[in-house]
């Protein structure tokens, strides 16, 4: 009887088997790594975007926040996937919003974040 030494045919296929659900779950986790990082960079941008805002709403007078709105609306759409934003003012308080994605809703009660999102931001009005 010959002594065979080395590996056999179904233990390399099996091997491989193992190999390739090994970097099929390496690639799994980096898909979902990529897909996080966009969803945090959106949320970066927006709210970078609404601080941009409160910048320039402390530094007008009351008639022109329609005009920076305009300009703040000509960027949010360069920054964001179908971004968007509105003021509601009740005075003493204004209430900033800030839409991207696919969010039709141009109402934002609840903060939310991901491929479509919206962020609310409250703050008192500048006497």
């Amino acid at each position: 009887m010959p002594i065979s030494s080395g590996f056999s045919l179904i233990e390399i296929l099996i091997s491989f088997f193992i190999l390739s659900l090994v970097l099929l779950g390496l690639d799994a986790v980096t898909i979902t790594a990529l897909r996080e990082a966009k969803t945090a960079y959106f949320f970066s941008v927006a709210t970078q975007q609404l601080n941009n805002l409160v910048e320039r709403l402390t530094l007008i007078k009351n008639d022109k926040v329609t005009d920076v709105l305009a300009n703040w609306n000509v960027e949010n759409q360069q920054a964001l996937p179908h971004g968007r934003g509105t003021i509601i003012t009740h005075y003493p308080i204004y209430q900033l919003n800030i839409f991207w994605g696919d969010n039709k809703s141009m109402i934002c009660n609840k903060n939310t974040i991901g491929n479509s999102g919206c962020l609310k931001l409250i703050i008192p009005q500048q006497s």
